[in-house]
């Protein structure tokens, strides 16, 4: 069985955080034991100066960080366009 686990919080990431429609997007992907990453996305939904939500997605494994953050982000948009019916 493989372990994840975090990133050290040294290790800087490609773009960890976007703003999109209202939700902060943070992706910072987990090395597991063999070298690669596995892609995941926190969704905040802002609203005025409270969190309104948060969503929490493991998603697939990849080779490089960087693919890992990029489908994270993708995730996390098509998330947020499926799920928020506000323009």
């Amino acid at each position: 069985m493989t372990t994840l686990r975090p990133l050290p919080a040294t290790r800087p990431a490609v773009r960890p955080r976007i703003f999109y429609r209202d939700h902060l997007l943070g992706c910072r992907p987990l090395q597991m034991d063999d070298g690669r990453f596995q892609a995941r996305v926190v969704i905040t939904a802002m609203g005025g100066s409270k969190t309104r939500s948060q969503r929490f997605l493991d998603l697939d494994i990849f080779d490089s960080e960087e693919a890992a953050i990029e489908r994270a982000h993708q995730a996390g948009i098509e998330w947020i366009d499926i799920n928020d019916n506000e323009p």
